[in-house]
């Protein structure tokens, strides 16, 4: 929310509404009190800190003029009472007196009422109004702006931002909302596509909107990635990845601020996160779960923590196996809005390049829409031309041998050999995609061996799937159509070029 929002005339029609039950200020509902409240929480805990606020200040203002800290219980004593803080000639009395009478009392009063008990013109007690809500608007903004401190501390664990601006996200961020503020909806949500795609943006942009942030207590991150593929196409080991259900605990015992259960066996460790989870609701993040070692079993492991807690994976391996999963594909970004990220990067560098159609185009269709590759583009676009670029990922080039080490080697040696033959068979295939029957016929697999390799592929999202339930369509998506017409297969599969880090065999 926005300070500058919190005005003396909001905070007024504020506590006019409180005082007739109507709707109040949608400024005012905005400030992330707690994690978890609704607009009806926030409702109930603003009122409560306008009338404990008031009344504090109030009394102790009375106190100060050696007058009795107390409330009237009917309208006479009020009236009584507004005339002797009146007759204190102390201006900050006065102030809070009025402001306390008008909107906080038990009996409700008119200004003009309230003017005459106090032996004051109606324009002299408005003043002594106003000044009382410019100082407790003052004090409303510092109670704001603690909620909002605390709501940022419930996102600490998360990484750093590899961006400036999240394109394309607005749809992802929805559904997910949706998903985790039903309370009958799943416990545990996949954000699932290739590599590079953009899923652990997209998870690091949902964990850090300010909705979020105000729902839950806490927001836990917890990384099992083993490499890095920077922007200059350098890949980076992660030293710090997580890549057990041992070590997984551990950082969550420890972002939950539970030191000693970190220290615990993990029998026990597990049991009193599941305690700490039920009791204290958390969004779990873990990213990039598929190179976690034996993660189809680790997931049911997380799943029993879960209790009033939910769970939101990346993988580049599809989750559809658990009934209790709920996947999300990532799809890479369309010709508009990767014009719209590359232009983005390009200015982020401070440079003024303006992107033709026919330098997206060539650039599209031999990259697609994929955000980790459109960032390298960035990076050599300025000094080269549009259709040299787009060549060198035609071949087998130092920076994109990385690349597609990086987006390809893992799953490449983690398919069986039906599931490889298969993937060629797409290189004859329409852009927009092939039916069953021509992948079948061009595999020249048996039909049992052939849905099996089909649906590995799946599994490891190499596939999109388009069309109607009538009459999918299948095909690759474009940077996998580039990486199999490039020679890097037939280096890998002679060995020739292996001069890859074990961080870049689990990338």
């Amino acid at each position: 929310m926005d300070l500058a929002n919190i005005t003396p005339e909001v905070v007024e029609d504020c506590l006019k509404a409180l005082r007739c039950g109507e709707s109040v200020p949608e400024e005012l509902l905005a400030i992330p009190w707690a994690a978890g409240h609704s607009k009806v929480a926030n409702r109930v805990k603003l009122e409560d800190w306008f009338h404990n606020t008031i009344q504090q200040v109030y009394l102790a203002a009375r106190q100060v003029e050696d007058l009795p800290a107390i409330q009237p219980a009917n309208r006479r004593e009020a009236l009584q009472q507004i005339q002797i803080d009146f007759n204190s000639h102390n201006s900050d009395l006065e102030a809070w007196s009025a402001l306390y009478f008008r909107y906080d009392s038990i009996v409700e009063f008119g200004v003009e009422e309230l003017a005459r008990a106090a032996n004051v013109v109606p324009q002299q007690f408005r003043r002594r109004l106003k000044q009382s809500l410019s100082v407790l608007t003052q004090k409303l903004q510092r109670a704001a702006l603690e909620a909002q401190q605390n709501a940022a501390g419930r996102s600490q664990n998360l990484p750093l931002p590899d961006y400036t601006r999240l394109i394309g996200a607005k749809d992802y961020f929805a559904q997910l909302t949706y998903l985790f503020n039903d309370p009958a909806g799943p416990r545990m949500v996949s954000l699932e596509g290739m590599g590079g795609i953009g899923k652990t943006a997209l998870a690091r942009g949902f964990a850090a909107l300010p909705e979020v942030n105000a729902k839950w207590q806490k927001i836990l991150w917890v990384s099992a990635r083993q490499a890095f593929l920077t922007e200059d196409g350098t890949l980076l080991p992660n030293a710090d990845a997580a890549g057990t259900l041992e070590d997984i605990s551990v950082r969550l015992a420890e972002q939950m601020n539970l030191t000693g259960l970190a220290n615990k066996p993990l029998a026990e460790r597990l049991e009193g996160l599941s305690a700490a989870l039920a009791q204290e609701p958390a969004l779990v993040i873990v990213d990039n779960l598929e190179t976690a070692e034996e993660f189809s079993q680790l997931v049911p492991n997380l799943a029993k923590l879960a209790g009033a807690s939910r769970f939101l994976f990346t993988s580049r391996q599809t989750l559809r196996e658990f009934p209790y999963v709920y996947t999300l594909n990532v799809r890479e970004l369309d010709k508009a809005r990767a014009l719209d990220l590359l232009s983005n990067e390009i200015r982020r560098r401070g440079q003024q390049r303006a992107i033709s159609d026919i330098c997206i185009d060539e650039l599209y269709d031999v990259i697609g829409g994929l955000p980790l590759a459109l960032k390298m583009v960035a990076m050599q676009i300025h000094l080269r031309p549009c259709h040299e670029v787009a060549e060198d990922f035609k071949k087998v080039a130092q920076d994109n041998d990385t690349l597609y080490r990086y987006l390809y080697w893992q799953t490449w040696n983690s398919l069986h050999d039906p599931a490889r033959q298969l993937l060629l068979s797409f290189l004859p295939a329409d852009a927009e995609g092939e039916d069953i029957d021509f992948l079948r016929l061009m595999s020249g697999q048996p039909d049992e061996v052939f849905f099996e390799a089909l649906k590995e592929l799946d599994q490891f999202s190499l596939l999109e799937i388009n069309g109607g339930e009538e009459r999918p369509l299948y095909r690759l998506h474009r940077l996998t159509v580039t990486f199999l017409q490039t020679d890097i297969l037939k280096l890998w599969s002679t060995g020739q070029g292996d001069k890859r880090t074990s961080g870049e065999q689990d990338a």
